[in-house]
């Protein structure tokens, strides 16, 4: 196309490959104009999505070629400089989650975006997943009154509060409406840089109430979520199912069958939606569902939730990330 969005990514690891770079290249609005990747050879991956050059470097790629957005796909570590250095050289941004390591951080990324007029949205793909969004879409803009979001796992890893459970506070949020008031919270484990778990109870100005449980020591991989309220209840099993129940009767949607038996990741966690959002973003100029603004939100609320159970709030010098995750 003639007007295609010229497109670069950063970072090409596991989540970067069934999520973000499977869903742009099904865009026929965007051109694959440049890849920045450590690695010594990057042909195989530019061959691989069709990129059309290579480069070591994001300022390499923004010397070179002109790029309307960037999707910084990294570990989280090197997420605020890099998400700086396009939106201060024009470029829109997607940015993984978290914006920052700190709230600090991606308050002043969000600033920096507003300062220079770009689009910056972060990869909380939840809100875009098809079962949490028919569940939130239920109960309209007055929101949930009560809220329970978990994501339990076994086996912990560094900081697994602050890596996991941000997409449990962020649905919350989401689901809940309005500001925390007040942040009650207990952290699980001996060791605090990779906790056995954390719980945590929000209450928000507008009266409504969520739970955030975010177990590492479960014995398997769950995410759920159940919401009431308005004579609604709603119970989400992330990614497959959704259920709505009022006095008139109960729904059920299910992804799998939806989608013929060949529903994937891609589409049932909202990649894919995050991705198609964030490029329509880009186009119409309108605000993201999840902008850094808002993000920024999200982070201070957990950041509370961490200071409140005893948890740190910044990464600890020195430490190496690690993962005692069981699939």
């Amino acid at each position: 196309m003639s007007n295609a969005l010229r497109v670069g990514v950063v970072g090409h690891g596991n989540i970067a490959t069934i999520a973000q770079l499977p869903t742009l290249v099904t865009r026929d609005d965007v051109e694959m104009a440049a890849l920045v990747s450590i690695l010594p050879d990057p042909e195989p991956v530019k061959r691989r999505w069709g990129f059309q050059n290579a480069y070591p470097t994001l300022e390499a790629a923004l010397d070179a070629q002109e790029l309307d957005a960037v999707f910084i796909l990294t570990p989280r570590s090197e997420h605020l400089a890099m998400t700086k250095t396009a939106l201060e050289a024009g470029v829109d941004v997607f940015c993984e989650k978290p914006l920052a390591t700190t709230a600090a951080g991606a308050q002043m990324l969000a600033e920096t975006a507003e300062k220079n007029g770009r689009i910056l949205q972060v990869g909380f793909n939840r809100r875009f997943a098809p079962v949490y969004a028919a569940a939130h879409d239920s109960f309209g803009e007055t929101g949930a009154s009560f809220c329970v979001a978990q994501k339990n796992r076994a086996g912990s890893e560094y900081r697994a509060t602050f890596e996991n459970a941000i997409h449990m506070v962020d649905l919350v949020r989401w689901f809940c409406g309005g500001e925390p008031v007040e942040v009650t919270a207990y952290a699980a484990g001996e060791d605090k840089w990779q906790e056995d778990g954390i719980s945590a109870l929000i209450h928000f100005d507008n009266g409504h109430t969520g739970v955030v449980v975010g177990a590492r020591n479960a014995g398997g991989w769950n995410e759920r979520l159940d919401a009431y309220g308005q004579m609604t209840s709603a119970s989400v099993v992330a990614p497959d199912s959704v259920t709505i129940t009022r006095p008139e009767g109960t729904s059920l949607r299910e992804m799998t069958p939806e989608n013929f038996g060949w529903a994937t990741a891609t589409e049932t966690m909202g990649f894919a939606g995050a991705v198609h959002h964030f490029l329509d973003r880009v186009r119409d100029r309108g605000v993201p569902l999840v902008s850094g603004a808002e993000a920024v939100k999200t982070q201070q609320l957990l950041e509370r939730i961490l200071e409140v159970s005893g948890l740190p709030t910044d990464e600890q010098p020195g430490r190496v990330w690690s993962s005692h995750a069981k699939k």
